[in-house]
Formats: structure tokens, C-alpha cells, sequence
């Protein structure tokens, strides 16, 4: 990764401005996500440990800030950009409608949320100090924006799956009737990420040999912040991941065909590769829908907070909940004690005895 920052057109100093203002007043949408890169990688927090997700993220946004820019209803020079322009920005994304997640997702009427917001902000703001860097900007224009915040808390506004429910979900695959590898793959899928608290990104990049079946543990290497870390396999979950590897062996044998990925497509466009991220979120989001989950609980995400609130139910140990889902601080754990609704009602019902 570091060759590959130091062989960056960007890492030439002297042709540096001169190439960014011909990617600005070029329009070179391209050109501007590699010079973010490049600058991320180099000077950003995370250096060159910044994550292919974090860098897709940014782009997603810098393409979107840019087109809005660009619009057929105004041209601004972004070496001139204000506050008030990404103020304005940020308006603009909250009250247009949000763009459908899947194919099967109609458009409707929601609007962007203000995390989501947030998310696209964090893009802008790593052009913004590229172009700083670069010398096309003199000063950063988002250092006074503040970034959108919901006036209601995570737990109030995102929830875990009560374990009814959790088991509907679990007997959808085989009450659906499909075939039985892809009962035993999508299974996997939702015991990885509503048991073990995989993100999405983490299950997507697992290969078949980060799963020890004989130690009963999974070798997470791909966390977030390309932080690893290794899960330890119940019987349980490790019965059904065991049954979809048995079935991955039948339609993929080892050999040149075989990359290795744990959870495989059946889209005959990439049969048997590596099941993409839009790929999996579609798998859980439909059973999600099937059952009648709401938009907060039909996600991937879900899943995971699923599995951190029973983790916090079961041991009561922030600490253990961090460990297993990859937190690097218990206090970012510590909203799975809050979506435990049954220990809080169950406080509430003692409160009421207690003299």
C-alpha cells in the first residue's frame, strides 16, 4: 500500500497545485477522488490503514457534492467555496428524497437521515483539506460546519431483534423452500451477522480459511479500521456454518475456479464468486421484508446490534460485548445496554419494590 502512495502522481510536491486546479477547472471528478486518496493515505489519521469502505464512502460523496456543484442550476468554483455553499449542501441532501437501497426498494418519500447526512460531510471534508493541501483552497470551508445531528438517541431510534423474532428470521430460508445450498448459505449469513455480530463489510471479505471448525473460531481480519480480531464459534452457529461449508465444497471445488471466499453468489452473472456487499444486504434486507420488519430492522446492521444486545443480556460485561464486535472502546458498546429492553424493564419492576 505505501508503494503505491509513493508512485501517485499527487506525490510529485512542485506539479502539485498546477495539477489539482486542471483537475478543478477540468472537471476531472476522477482526478479529485484519487488526489483524496492519495491524501488521505498519506497524511489522514488512519494513514494508509484507511479502509477501502472509508475511501468508497468518500467518494460516493465527493461524486455527489460535486455533481450538485456542477448542476445545470449553478457552477461553482471550488476554489472559491464557502461554509454557506456546504451549508447549503447539507440542506439540499436533507430534503431531497433518499435513493433506494436495493433494486426491489421503490422510491418513496424519505428523506435523507441526518447519520447518513453526516456520512456525506465526512467526504466533503476530505476534499475540501486535499485541495487545502493541495493549494487550491487557502482554508478549509467545512471547519465551521457543524455536522448534522438527530435530536433522537441511537437506541430509541434503532433496534434489536426480540428473539421471536429472531427465530422467524433463522426458519425463513428452509420455510421458503429454496434449494438446499442456498438455505445453507443465507443461514450462515444471518447467524454471522445476528450471532456473531459481523458487519457487513467483514462477512463479504471472509474467506474459507479464516473458519477453524476444529477450534470452533473465526479469524476476522478485515475489522473496521482494518483492526482484526478472532471470534470464538458457539455449537450452534458453528453446526450451521459447518453445513454451508459442506455445500460451498459441492458447488465450488477446490481448484483454479475456487477464490476462496466464504459466501459465495448464485446470480449467474458471478456464480460462485465472492457475494457482493449490495449482494448480501439484499439477501437479509428481503427476508427482512418478508417478515415485516421495518426499515430499522430488516438491515444488516440490525443483525449485528441484534447480536450485541443478547451478548450484553447474556454476560452484563461491556467489555466482552467490545471484544467480540470489534469496538475499540466499551463506551461505543455501551448503547447494546440500552437496546436491552427486557434488563431495563426488568429494573424498572424491581425499582418498584425497593423500599
Amino acid at each position: 500500500m505505501t508503494d503505491l502512495v509513493l508512485a501517485s502522481p499527487w506525490s510529485h510536491t512542485a506539479a502539485r497545485r498546477s495539477q489539482a486546479m486542471q483537475a478543478v477547472q477540468a472537471r476531472d471528478v476522477a482526478a479529485l477522488c484519487g488526489l483524496v486518496t492519495y491524501h488521505v493515505r498519506l497524511k489522514g489519521v488512519a494513514g494508509s490503514d484507511t479502509s477501502d469502505r472509508t475511501l468508497r464512502n468518500y467518494h460516493l460523496a465527493i461524486r455527489d457534492f460535486l455533481a450538485w456543484c456542477w448542476s445545470g442550476a449553478q457552477t461553482l468554483a471550488l476554489n472559491q467555496l464557502t461554509s454557506e455553499h456546504v451549508e447549503q449542501y447539507l440542506l439540499h441532501l436533507r430534503t431531497r428524497p433518499r435513493r433506494p437501497r436495493t433494486a426491489h426498494e421503490s422510491p418513496g418519500t424519505a428523506r435523507l437521515s441526518a447519520d447518513s447526512a453526516r456520512t456525506y460531510l465526512y467526504g466533503v471534508r476530505a476534499l475540501t483539506r486535499a485541495l487545502v493541501w493541495a493549494g487550491v483552497l487557502d482554508e478549509d470551508p467545512t471547519r465551521e460546519v457543524r455536522a448534522p445531528r438527530t435530536r433522537t438517541a441511537a437506541h430509541e431510534r434503532k433496534g434489536a431483534l426480540p428473539t421471536p423474532l429472531l427465530g422467524e428470521l433463522l426458519a425463513l430460508p428452509q420455510a421458503l423452500g429454496h434449494p438446499p445450498e442456498r438455505q445453507a448459505r443465507d443461514l450462515a449469513i444471518l447467524v454471522l451477522g445476528a450471532r456473531l455480530g459481523l458487519r457487513l463489510d467483514e462477512m463479504v471479505r471472509l474467506d474459507v480459511g479464516d473458519l477453524d471448525l476444529r477450534a470452533a473460531r473465526l479469524r476476522v481480519r478485515h475489522g473496521k479500521g482494518r483492526k482484526a480480531r478472532t471470534v470464538d464459534i458457539p455449537p450452534g452457529t458453528l453446526a450451521i456454518l459447518s453445513r454451508w461449508l459442506t455445500a460451498r465444497a459441492a458447488l465450488v471445488p477446490h481448484g483454479p475456479a475456487d477464490h476462496g471466499a466464504l459466501l459465495v453468489s448464485f446470480q449467474p452473472a458471478a456464480r460462485h464468486g465472492r457475494l457482493s456487499n449490495r449482494g448480501l444486504y439484499s439477501v437479509v434486507s428481503a427476508y427482512g421484508r418478508l417478515l415485516g420488519l421495518d426499515e430499522t430492522l430488516r438491515g444488516v446492521h440490525a443483525l449485528r446490534r441484534t447480536a450485541g444486545t443478547r451478548l450484553y443480556r447474556a454476560t452484563k460485561d461491556l467489555h466482552v460485548v467490545a471484544d467480540v464486535l470489534g469496538h475499540a472502546s466499551i463506551a461505543t458498546s455501551a448503547v447494546y445496554a440500552k437496546l436491552d429492553r427486557n434488563t431495563r424493564r426488568a429494573a424498572l419492576v424491581a425499582a418498584e419494590e425497593v423500599e
